[in-house]
């Protein structure tokens, strides 16, 4: 079996949290299976803890005197013979020049483009801008993260785009499989940049208000991630306004340690996504594969995070904190549906969400690529 050489090269400076997420761990999931080596290039933004979570994998500085396409662009042009796939994250114009210098260098390389995209991004791509078309001509494999972008993708630029979905390596995580529903309590997580526009976080906390009388015993609700001074001022007001509930209720700050989420996600039953918008969220993998039921709005992955509504529920309107909160207040009543689902999910992870399943599939179809080249 050949073994390439991989290069994951991201569109501006990538920082330490993200070499955890899916730029980086599908990449590294592929160097794993079928990699001869894994280059990360990057302008350097700091200290770079969880790369020792990446075993083998390189991460090669950019100079700082160069902006960071720029030097990009430089490096491939320099060591383009060491590069056989290179994997490019989101249809940006940032990367026009870099995966054409690096295809007039290595016409028989192969680069993938993981889109990272919800409808609204992918509605608004410059197709009539001719240098943007010759980019995705460029792109050997193009995937999205949800089956719902993969039929609007399509039919829009009537050429082949995979559905690879945000997965979970499991070999980062071997605590998951120890964990029994035993060890869960009555906890609601959400996990994410709270008070952004794309989290909708306020609607959680009036979802969580609306339910809380209906609860016959007491459910607590954990907000984890970093908090903006807006969501903090109006959480306050919140907290003020609902004083019974602010005992229950749990702001966690900035996470830099996984082991520490973790723990969270080990502890809940329920794993509550109320964005506006999203693509495909690591989030929700890492909190199913812990056995969470997850509550979602009706975001682009809700179907696949959920299995059609059978692994979760889904309430369709961001606006919608009423339907949202009934869905709610269903989950934390149904003790049987949430043990049930426990393991329902967990399975439903390991079928379809599992990074080492999703990277043998890529290398599938880099083998096509290389013999549609022969038969050309």
């Amino acid at each position: 079996m050949r073994k390439y050489k991989m290069c994951m090269i991201p569109a501006y400076s990538l920082e330490n949290v993200q070499l955890l997420k899916d730029r980086v761990i599908l990449p590294y999931a592929c160097y794993r299976l079928f990699g001869e080596c894994f280059s990360i290039v990057t302008h350097i933004t700091g200290d770079y803890p969880y790369l020792s979570y990446l075993e083998g994998a390189d991460l090669i500085p950019l100079p700082k005197d160069r902006p960071h396409m720029d030097a990009a662009v430089s490096y491939v042009s320099g060591h383009s013979q060491d590069i056989d796939l290179l994997f490019l994250f989101g249809a940006r114009g940032e990367y026009m020049e870099l995966a054409r210098t690096y295809k007039s260098l290595r016409p028989d390389g192969v680069i993938y483009l993981k889109l990272d995209t919800n409808i609204d991004w992918a509605n608004a791509y410059p197709l009539h801008d001719k240098n943007f078309s010759a980019f995705l001509e460029d792109c050997d494999i193009i995937s999205c993260e949800t089956r719902r972008l993969q039929s609007f993708l399509y039919k829009k630029w009537l050429r082949p785009v995979e559905y690879i979905p945000n997965g979970v390596y499991y070999p980062l995580y071997p605590e998951a499989d120890e964990i029994q529903f035993s060890d869960k309590e009555n906890m609601i997580l959400t996990v994410g940049r709270l008070g952004t526009a794309q989290k909708n976080s306020m609607m959680l906390l009036y979802a969580y208000a609306l339910a809380f009388p209906a609860l016959k015993e007491p459910w607590e609700l954990v907000l984890a991630g970093s908090v903006t001074p807006e969501f903090q001022a109006e959480y306050d007001r919140f907290c003020k306004e609902f004083p019974p509930l602010a005992t229950h209720i749990h702001l966690t700050g900035h996470i830099s340690d996984k082991q520490t989420l973790y723990q969270y996600y080990k502890k809940a039953k329920i794993f509550a996504l109320p964005s506006r918008a999203e693509g495909s969220p690591n989030v929700f993998s890492e909190a199913a594969i812990f056995g969470c039921t997850v509550i979602t709005t009706g975001v682009d992955a809700a179907l696949d995070m959920t299995d059609n509504g059978r692994v979760g529920r889904i309430s369709p309107n961001t606006a919608d904190v009423k339907g949202f909160s009934g869905e709610l207040l269903s989950l934390c009543q149904d003790a049987d549906y949430l043990a049930c689902n426990f393991h329902e999910i967990r399975t439903y992870m390991r079928a379809y969400f599992d990074y080492e399943r999703l990277a043998d599939r890529l290398r599938n179809l880099v083998g096509l690529q290389e013999m549609k080249r022969r038969r050309s």
